[in-house]
């Protein structure tokens, strides 16, 4: 349990979950932004109030009556300098974990904690993005119409910035007229399911790459992983076994353990397997879970492979993971390595089997074994 005082009193009469928003603000570079003005709404554009980041580029916020799922935060964050970012997360209770917080000697409250993505800020001034879309597999997906949203995680009716088709090699390529963080977003089309993720534009323009995949079946999962260093990342994705609670056993698939169960003759039958292993960046690592698993979570981890004995490694933190994955919702869903993080493994997503919900939680840790499926 961890402690924080408030500077402002809680205000009396406090309905529902009270919940301490815990957010970051980077920079193109993947620096920590200082002084940094977050003004928070929700997703209805109801003010929740400001924050301000630290020298770590770190901020918290209590809000306030929130129920446990399907809450939208948004933010406006601007710095010195910097152009105008804008974020939005869906903000669900999952940790058991609790803040305690203190508004004067005698007045104590508990929150849970929810970690937020970062939001990126870039210089002011106009920018530039280049890309390359690919299936799970690493193949091209060529002529694939897609528009551009401002924001971490634009939301459902964000105005499209621009737009364009990918080419014969899957590329892509925008540019905007402000600076920052930008949602590329490709709508089902052709049998695909669609894809989104997150891409830069800066002055000197940057280079991506992300993935599209085919409509899964119900009770079908596809993950991805890519990124952008020579690091040796691996994807892993752990769940409860079919027909079986998450406590009692779970499944888990990595590169040192591809199927299970492995033994199956036909690879048809294989509850989840390693559909596609890269040993360095861009990749793509793909884990596809074939048919429903038991009741419980599935989770989706990153683990750097080649620094897991190392405590302050940054390598995780500047390879620019992306986990993409797919499973029957309408918007396809990614989550993104904080660049400010020192760390060594990423739980990235949970996934309630029971009742779909998805959690980003956004979980760094140092120093666990990757064989280990009661971390990962």
């Amino acid at each position: 349990m961890s402690f924080l005082t408030l500077a402002a009193c809680v205000p009396n009469g406090i309905d529902g979950f009270f919940v301490m928003l815990e957010g970051s603000v980077a920079n193109e570079a993947g620096a920590p932004v200082a002084n940094a003005q977050i003004t928070l709404t929700t997703g209805d554009g109801t003010g929740l109030g400001e924050a301000t980041s630290d020298d770590l580029g770190r901020w918290s916020f209590p809000a306030y009556g929130l129920a446990t799922e399907g809450n939208r935060v948004e933010a406006e964050v601007t710095a010195s300098g910097m152009a105008n970012g804008y974020a939005g997360w869906d903000v669900n209770l999952l940790s058991p974990d609790v803040v305690r917080l203190g508004a004067g000697p005698n007045e104590t409250w508990e929150a849970t904690p929810r970690v937020l993505a970062p939001a990126r800020l870039a210089a002011e001034g106009s920018g530039s993005a280049i890309g390359t879309l690919t299936d799970p597999l690493g193949y091209p997906a060529a002529g694939i119409p897609f528009v551009v949203q401002r924001g971490w995680d634009a939301g459902v009716g964000t105005a499209n910035e621009t737009s364009g088709v990918t080419g014969g090699s899957g590329e892509f390529a925008f540019q905007v007229d402000s600076a920052g963080l930008y949602t590329f977003y490709a709508a089902p089309t052709g049998g695909w399911a669609g894809t989104r993720f997150p891409v830069l534009a800066t002055a000197e323009g940057t280079s991506t790459r992300g993935t599209i995949a085919a409509l899964q079946a119900p009770g079908e999962t596809l993950v991805t992983l890519t990124w952008t260093s020579a690091v040796d990342l691996d994807l892993h994705v752990s769940g409860p076994e079919t027909e079986a609670e998450a406590e009692t056993s779970r499944f888990h698939i990595w590169t040192d353990n591809t199927v299970h169960p492995e033994r199956l003759v036909d690879e048809e039958e294989y509850l989840a397997e390693l559909v596609q292993a890269a040993s360095t960046g861009p990749g793509p690592e793909c884990i596809a879970v074939n048919r429903a698993p038991g009741a419980g979570e599935l989770w989706i981890s990153v683990a750097d492979r080649a620094n897991m004995s190392e405590l302050e490694s940054t390598a995780l933190a500047e390879s620019g993971a992306l986990v993409q994955w797919w499973n029957g919702e309408d918007v396809p869903r990614y989550a993104w390595a904080s660049p400010l993080e020192v760390a060594t493994s990423w739980r990235a997503v949970e996934i309630d089997t029971r009742g779909g919900t998805v959690y980003a939680v956004e979980h760094y840790a140092v120093g666990l074994d990757p064989a280990d499926d009661g971390h990962f």
